[in-house]
Formats: structure tokens, C-alpha cells, sequence
């Protein structure tokens, strides 16, 4: 009997199996048990992602939405992204060295992997400045693993179909998370976490008496808010798309669930980028609305406003608070914030090059914060804003080599959605990719009122865009193929 190459892997793996579960069942030392256990868990992981590709993909969406990495640290277990990372990495290289079909670099998205490397230079030279090494060596390791994830979705969503499932196991997981919150407030226990995948902070953001503010599985308000209203964008593409009555009935259910804990944030950053998203989408979808409909879904929202809650009431106008000359200095949260970053401004201007260091902000925040002289906090704060962020700790560099990163991003986006308008039966697929976009730009458009705190969300929206695209060309060229030659362009 001839044994192949693939077969032979699979005897080793079942060998090395059976010889990690021999030993974690019958060994005493229960820490050996444990990690035995752990051993064979990930060779299932390597075995399962090496018949399918996508799970590799699918199971680093559900570690990151659900932020089950630091859940577990913060309960005393080790934290298991990185080896997570390095487990479906390691399966999706022996997948395709195995088939013989290692994916190699793409023409469309080579810019904005260049400048990706070249942010990624920048942010390891910041480490030569920076005054708290450690801080700078942690960031630097967290920036590399997310780029080794970027890496992995792109291995391993090679198809429309498996992109268009791992999209909505995005939106299914974000739902959900959603729900255990809304069941935190109809149920009003709030010591009720879900194993922390729901959190509540009692926020005096409105006063003196504290209100509950959603901040789901990150236990951060204002950073979830972030991540609910840029997959919010992808539910109202779904809702305009979707062909099955079920499907548009779901999106309208999943959509009305998002905006319900988005408001119950009370994060006014994300309400502001939701009324400039309404905006955009509404341009975008024109043809597709009756004037006399818009007109009167307007009416009906300025009639509700009398009867929303005081709470939401006060956090909208709260966000006009700007427009008095000394506004943002009455509103503490304001004023705090003005005071970041103008400390950021600072970091900036006398480090222009490469900044502070990575993640050297906070250490830096109190020297620089007196220099400026708005606010005194005993404690260190963080920037509240990724574009001063990017200044103050990766300089002119770090800064240039992210925005041009975004802006060939989008320019690749915008080009594969116009090359699929020129194909009929791809009609289907352009409303992914140019969701993508507002998907995007929406986190971007938040990221002006925050930091980068939870910026793995990003990488992997843009991961999932660069997929998107070289699935496209993929599909582009592969139906130019299959065209008579005269008919070809």
C-alpha cells in the first residue's frame, strides 16, 4: 500500500496525539495534566484548520470580539491569544505547504501590506526613545501579533463563500455579546457577567447620580460603542442586500439590538459618528429610499425626543456643549479630554521624528500635562485620540506610514468595488466589499475621540478588507478566463 506525503502527516499527528494524551491522563502533576490537555486541544485546532483553512480565520474573530484572552487573565487563567495565534498560523503553513499552494503576494493590496511593514519599522525604531522599554517591547509584541493575524485571515479566506460566513460570524458574535447586556438591563442584575463577556460601569457621566453604561466583553463604554457602530454599517448593508424576507427581517432585528446598546453607552463619540454614518448611507442608498418616507421618519424621530429618556436626552445635548467659547471647559469629560491631548500635541512637538516610544504616553502624560496647565490628575491618562496617540509616540514616521497605510487601503477598496460594477454576476459580492468601507471608516471616524486601546478590532477589519479584495481579482480574473476571447477586455 503506497502512503502519500498527506497521509504520513496525519499518522504523526495521531502518534504525537495519542502520546500527549497518554501522558496528561496518567501523569499526577495536575499542571501537566493540564497542559497535556491544553497540547491536545491545539493539535485538534492544527488538524481541524488544515482540513478547513477558514476556521483558522473564524476562530480568531470569535477570540478577539469576545476578548476571551484577557477575560481569562483578569480571572487568573493564562491569557491565550498569542498561543492561539501561533497555533492556527503554524496550521494554515502545514495546509498549504501539504497542498502545495503557498499563497503568495498580491499585486492589488501590496501597497498597503508595504506600509503596513513600514508602520510596524517605525513603531520597533520608537523603541530607541522610549523612557519605559517595557512598555514599548509589550506594544511592539502586540503590533506583530496582529499582524501575524492579518496574515492568517488572509490565508486562510480564499473564497467569497467562507469571507461571507466569517462577516457574519463577525455580526452573529457582536449580537449576541449584545443581548447578555440588554438581559443586564431588563433584568437590571447587573452582577450578572457572563463569565465578563457582559460588563456595566456605573458612570457619573451626567452628574452626581451614576447611570449603568454598557461596556461589554472589553469593560470599556466608549470603545465598544466604537466596535457596535462600525458592524453596525455591515447590518444596514445586509439589511438593503439580503434577497430572503428573513434575512432583511434578521438584519432589521440584529440592527435595532446594536443601536438599542450603542446608545446605552453613552458614548457621545459614537453618537455623532452614527448621525454622520445615517448621513452617508442615506446618500448611498438614494435611489433605493421614498423622499415622502424619509420625510416622515424624520418627523417621527423629532417627535420621540420629548419622550426618550432623561439620560439620553442629556448626552445628546450635551454633545452641543462645544459650541460655547467655554464649554469644554465646564464639562469635565470635555475638559479632560482637551488636556490629553493637547499634552499629546505637546509630546509631539518637541519628539517629532518618532514621538515619546510606543505605548509611552502614559508614562510621559503627567511632565508634559503641567506644561499645559488645563487639568491636574495625580493618575496617567490615556491620549483619547489615535491620530494624537500616532504623534506623540511614533512622530511624523509612525504617523505618515499609518495614514498613507489607510488611505491605499481605500483606494484599493474603492477600485475593486468600481472593477465589480463592470460584472453583473458579481453583484452579489460588491455590497461586502463596500460595506467594508464604511465599516472602516466608521471605527476611523470614532478613533478621532479615542485610543488605541482595543485596536486589534481594526487590524481586523482591515484584514478582512484586504481578503475582500484579493478575493475579488480572484473572482475577476477567473470570470475574464472563463469569457470568449472575443469578448474579453
Amino acid at each position: 500500500m503506497n502512503i502519500t506525503k498527506s497521509d504520513l502527516f496525519y499518522v504523526l499527528m495521531s502518534i504525537v496525539v495519542a502520546a500527549v494524551g497518554v501522558v496528561a491522563v496518567s501523569n499526577p502533576n495536575s499542571n501537566l495534566g493540564l497542559y497535556g490537555l491544553m497540547g491536545l486541544v491545539a493539535i485538534a485546532i492544527v488538524m481541524a484548520i488544515i482540513i478547513k483553512p477558514s476556521l483558522g480565520a473564524n476562530i480568531l474573530v470569535l477570540a478577539i470580539f469576545t476578548n476571551i484572552s484577557d477575560l481569562l487573565t483578569k480571572q487568573g487563567y493564562i491569557g491565550i491569544i498569542k498561543p492561539l495565534v501561533v497555533v492556527v498560523a503554524v496550521a494554515l503553513l502545514l495546509r498549504y505547504f501539504y497542498a502545495g499552494q503557498i499563497p503568495i503576494g498580491h499585486s492589488k493590496t501590496a501597497k498597503v501590506e508595504y506600509l503596513l511593514l513600514a508602520y510596524f519599522m517605525v513603531v520597533i525604531a520608537s523603541f530607541l526613545v522610549a523612557s519605559d522599554k517595557t512598555i514599548a517591547m509589550s506594544e511592539i509584541t502586540d503590533l506583530g501579533k496582529d499582524i501575524v493575524i492579518i496574515y492568517c485571515i488572509l490565508f486562510a479566506l480564499r473564497q467569497p463563500q467562507t469571507w461571507k460566513q466569517t462577516a457574519w460570524l463577525m455580526i452573529i458574535t457582536t449580537v449576541l455579546l449584545c443581548l447578555l447586556s440588554m438581559y443586564q438591563f431588563v433584568t437590571n442584575n447587573y452582577d450578572q457577567t457572563f463569565f465578563l463577556l457582559a460588563s456595566i460601569q456605573m458612570d457619573k457621566a451626567l452628574g452626581a447620580s451614576p447611570i449603568p453604561r454598557i461596556g461589554g466583553p472589553i469593560n470599556a463604554p466608549n470603545l465598544w460603542a466604537q466596535v457596535l457602530v462600525a458592524i453596525s454599517t455591515l447590518v444596514v448593508f445586509r439589511l438593503f442586500h439580503e434577497k430572503q424576507l428573513v434575512k432583511k427581517l434578521a438584519a432589521i432585528l440584529i440592527l435595532g439590538i446594536i443601536l438599542y446598546v450603542v446608545f446605552n453607552t453613552y458614548s457621545r463619540g459614537a453618537y455623532l459618528v452614527l448621525a454622520i454614518d445615517a448621513v452617508l448611507l442615506l446618500f448611498v442608498f438614494r435611489k433605493q429610499f421614498n423622499p415622502m418616507i424619509l420625510i416622515g421618519a424624520a418627523m417621527v424621530v423629532i417627535l420621540m425626543i420629548p419622550f426618550l429618556p432623561a439620560t439620553y436626552r442629556d448626552r445628546f445635548t450635551s454633545l452641543f456643549v462645544v459650541t460655547d467659547e467655554n464649554g469644554i471647559y465646564q464639562d469635565t469629560s470635555l475638559r479632560g479630554r482637551s488636556s490629553e491631548m493637547l499634552t499629546g500635541l505637546a509630546m509631539f512637538a518637541e519628539h517629532p521624528i518618532l514621538g515619546v516610544g510606543a505605548g509611552n504616553y502614559k508614562p510621559n502624560y503627567q511632565r508634559y500635562a503641567q506644561l499645559i496647565g488645563i487639568e491636574f490628575r495625580a493618575d496617567a491618562r490615556d491620549p483619547h485620540s489615535l491620530y494624537i496617540q500616532l504623534l506623540a509616540e511614533t512622530g511624523i514616521l509612525g504617523t505618515v506610514a499609518f495614514l498613507a497605510m489607510i488611505f491605499f487601503l481605500f483606494d484599493a477598496l474603492n477600485k475593486a468595488c468600481r472593477a465589480l460594477e463592470r460584472w453583473p454576476q458579481f453583484a452579489d459580492w460588491l455590497p461586502w466589499i463596500s460595506a467594508m468601507r464604511f465599516v472602516i471608516l466608521s471605527y476611523l471616524l470614532t478613533s478621532i475621540f479615542l485610543h488605541n486601546a482595543y485596536i486589534r478590532y481594526l487590524w481586523l477589519f482591515i484584514a478582512m478588507a484586504l481578503a475582500g479584495i484579493q478575493i475579488t481579482y480572484t473572482m475577476l480574473n477567473n470570470g475574464e478566463r472563463n469569457l470568449p476571447v472575443e469578448a474579453r477586455r
